[in-house]
């Protein structure tokens, strides 16, 4: 029902006909070894930022989630969230 349900919303607000569903998926969980989200940027790639790992709770982490990110991406603009060591979820801790 969900993926019927994306495909006539998509078919809505876009010129796009969806004929058939070729695939199905809904998302994907990836895991950090230590089992917390990655958000910050590449220790090896400055310009690449990582916001992986989130296994299962995107969903429920998203508005703290987007608030670490911007502050780590743009610092003096946004505080992280309250409690939060940007820290404990840096890419550099499994260098």
């Amino acid at each position: 029902f969900d993926i019927a349900l994306a495909a006539g919303r998509i078919e809505d607000v876009t010129s796009m006909t969806i004929k058939r569903i070729v695939s199905r998926w809904a998302g994907l969980r990836t895991f950090a070894p230590d089992r917390l989200p990655v958000y910050g940027f590449d220790t090896r790639e400055p310009r690449f930022f990582w916001c992986v790992g989130q296994g299962g709770y995107g969903i429920q982490t998203a508005p703290a989630a987007a608030q670490l990110c911007g502050h780590l991406i743009s610092p003096d603009i946004t505080a992280p969230p309250p409690g939060v060591l940007p820290v404990h979820f840096d890419p550099g801790r499994f260098a």
